[in-house]
């Protein structure tokens, strides 16, 4: 295929570099110098102690790909919007997009802007750092799931057209070595991706620790557990059918993941904008429309929001 992956974050970075063993791979940034830089020099990607040097294309004008077969949006949620009115050029020109934020948030705005063309989006357990620009060290091995959305205008789920475009999207992501799986239904992998993201996240960016040592500490094992049942019980009201105990599986994420460091404690570390709104701020939204009392996602939210008041202009 020909993919143009939107965004050289940790995510896009790790996607770009797998993908570029077997495919035409356009990493496209809103930087100028940085893709120019990226152009130069390629990707490095770090995999068991090994690094190895990939071969990528990578501009900041978005005419400049052409026709391409798919296109990964790898963005934070809350750059979802700009990236997209930004990559407009290429988009037009795209089979497929699939989005990759944490969230949910996101299926509104990509409704509101991708009408007219094919778009679904998707859900990875792959788990990246960036160690510089065009640096990326794979921190964890996870199946990645993709779909539409019902709630998409032009998806037509039931249209063979479609299906086929998502079903060789993932056959392309699997044989880059990045295990994938279309799935009929994607809202359900989104919420339960949602629902980790909201026990985790937001504590170890608090706490300023690695992912596993949530669970050594009684009294943050309550509170991650409470976080994520407040959220699914919103879910429930919203007849949403969660894959599995979703207390159970965020605990599972920990502990396959203890050394690692969360993306929203990355930006923490890093003075950048996190995405708390669209992880613990959604869960806080949806709850209050609904009249639920989600009082320990609030006071994440809070607390989160406190520390980006520290080194970044409150939106």
């Amino acid at each position: 295929m020909k993919v143009i992956v939107i965004g050289p974050g940790a995510l896009g970075c790790l996607f770009a570099a797998k993908l570029s063993r077997t495919n035409e791979v356009w990493l496209l940034d809103h930087d100028v110098e940085r893709a120019e830089q990226l152009m130069r020099s390629g990707l490095y990607l770090e995999e068991e102690g090994r690094q190895v040097w990939c071969a990528i294309r990578a501009t900041a004008d978005p005419e400049l790909p052409g026709v391409a077969d798919l296109a990964l949006l790898c963005v934070k949620s809350h750059q979802i919007a700009e990236a997209v009115l930004a990559a407009e050029p290429a988009l037009r020109q795209v089979e497929l997009l699939l989005a990759l934020p944490n969230g949910i948030g996101h299926l509104e705005v990509l409704a509101d802007l991708c009408r007219g063309r094919c778009w679904g989006v998707g859900v990875t357990a792959q788990g990246a750092t960036l160690a510089g620009t065009g640096q990326v060290i794979h921190r964890g091995e996870g199946l990645t799931k993709i779909g539409f959305s019902a709630g998409g205008e032009v998806v037509k789920v039931g249209d063979p057209s479609p299906q086929k475009l998502l079903l060789a999207a993932a056959d392309t992501l699997t044989q880059a070595g990045l295990p994938s799986e279309a799935v009929a239904d994607i809202i359900p992998h989104l919420w339960g991706k949602l629902l980790v993201n909201v026990g985790i996240n937001a504590l170890t960016a608090i706490h300023d620790c690695p992912n596993g040592a949530l669970l050594d500490s009684p009294r943050l094992v309550e509170m991650m557990t409470a976080a994520v049942q407040e959220a699914a019980l919103l879910a429930a009201r919203l007849g949403i059918e969660l894959p599995g105990d979703p207390v159970a599986r965020t605990k599972e994420v920990c502990r396959a993941t203890g050394a690692n460091i969360s993306s929203m404690l990355q930006d923490v570390r890093a003075g950048r904008r996190t995405e708390i709104e669209a992880i613990n701020g959604a869960v806080v939204r949806m709850a209050k429309k609904l009249g639920m009392a989600v009082p320990l996602n609030a006071e994440l939210l809070h607390q989160v929001r406190s520390k980006e008041r520290n080194y970044y202009v409150c939106y």
